[in-house]
C-alpha cells in the first residue's frame, strides 16, 4: 500500500468525523431550540398573569393613599366606630341586666371586634403569602410590611381598648359620647402609631418603595437597558426613599397636630365593624338567646 493511498484513507475518515461532529451538534441545538419554543408559550404567559397580579397588588396598597379611594384613610373611623359598638351595651336600654352583670363582676368578658382596617390588612395578607405570581422579594418585602402593621396595630388598639373597657366595668369612668373626647381617644393611638414608625407617612414611603420594586421588576425585561442602568437606578432610588422616609419622620408630629383639630364625623351604624368582619359581638348574640328564650 502506497503513502497517497494511506493520506486518502485517513482525509476521508476525519471528513466522516466531522460530518458526525456537526450532524451531533446540529441535532443538539435543534433539540435545545426546539424546547425554549415549546417552554417559551409557558414562560410568556406565566410572566402576563405575574405582571397582572403585580398591577392589582400595586394598586390594592396604593388605595389607601388615593383619596378618590373607598378605603383611603381619612374616610374609616375604625376608634369612633369601636367605642360606639362598645358602649352600647352600657347605654342600651334593653341591655341593663348584661351591664349590672359586667358591674358585678368588675371586668369585661366580651372581646375587643376586630377594627375594620386591621380586618382589611388581614384580607390582603392572606392570599398574598402563598400567592405563585408574585416574584419572591417583592412578596417578602409586602408580607413584611403587613405583618408588622398588623401587629403593631392590633397592640396598641388591644391595650387602648381593654383600659377603656376595664375602667368602664370598674365604673371609674362613663362611656365616651362626646366627639371632642373620642378624638382624643383616637388621637391617642395616632402617636402612638407615629412613635413606632407606623403613622401614615412613613406607610406611605414604604409603599411607595414597595411599588417601586414592582417597576424594577417590570423595567428588568426591557432589553435595551443595561445591568449598570439598572444598578445606578437602583442605587438612586434606594437613597431617594431613605431621604423620604426621613422626610415623613419629620411631617408625623405636624400630622398628627392637624389631625387632632380635625372634627371627625361619627359613623351611625354600630354594628358596622362586626359586620365587615362577620362577627357578632358576643354581648348581642347574649341578647338573642335571652330574647328567644
Amino acid at each position: 500500500m502506497d503513502l497517497s493511498s494511506i493520506k486518502l484513507d485517513d482525509t476521508l475518515k476525519a471528513v466522516q468525523i466531522a460530518f458526525y461532529i456537526v450532524g451531533t451538534s446540529v441535532a443538539v441545538l435543534t433539540y435545545r431550540a426546539a424546547r425554549r419554543g415549546l417552554l417559551n408559550t409557558v414562560a410568556t404567559e406565566y410572566q402576563k398573569r405575574v405582571m397582572d397580579r403585580l398591577q392589582q397588588l400595586s394598586e390594592d396598597l396604593f388605595s389607601e393613599f388615593d383619596d378618590t379611594s373607598l378605603t383611603h384613610w381619612s374616610r374609616t373611623n375604625p376608634v369612633h366606630d369601636t367605642i360606639k359598638e362598645i358602649n352600647e351595651i352600657f347605654i342600651d336600654d334593653d341591655l341593663v341586666d348584661l351591664k349590672e352583670e359586667i358591674f358585678a363582676a368588675r371586668r369585661y368578658d366580651y372581646g375587643i371586634p376586630i377594627l375594620p382596617n386591621v380586618l382589611r390588612l388581614m384580607h390582603m395578607l392572606k392570599p398574598i403569602t402563598s400567592d405563585p405570581f408574585i416574584p419572591r422579594n417583592i412578596k417578602a418585602a409586602v408580607v413584611d410590611l403587613i405583618e408588622n402593621r398588623i401587629n403593631v396595630m392590633q397592640s396598641i388598639y388591644g391595650n387602648e381598648f381593654e383600659r377603656y373597657t376595664d375602667h368602664l366595668a370598674k365604673r371609674k369612668q362613663k362611656p365616651l359620647t362626646k366627639l371632642e373626647d373620642i378624638n382624643k381617644f383616637h388621637n391617642r393611638t395616632i402617636d402612638q402609631l407615629n412613635q413606632q414608625g407606623y403613622g401614615i407617612c412613613s406607610i406611605e414611603v414604604d409603599t411607595h418603595n414597595i411599588r417601586t420594586m414592582i417597576q424594577d421588576y417590570f423595567e428588568s425585561f426591557n432589553p435595551h437597558r443595561r445591568w449598570w442602568h439598572r444598578t445606578f437606578a437602583a442605587e438612586r432610588r434606594l437613597e431617594h426613599n431613605q431621604e423620604s422616609r426621613l422626610a415623613a419622620s419629620r411631617l408625623i408630629r405636624p400630622l398628627a397636630r392637624s389631625m387632632k383639630t380635625a372634627a371627625l364625623p361619627i359613623v351611625t351604624d354600630y354594628a358596622r365593624t362586626s359586620a365587615i368582619s362577620g362577627q357578632r359581638p358576643s354581648y348581642i348574640l347574649k341578647l338573642q338567646a335571652k330574647n328567644s328564650g
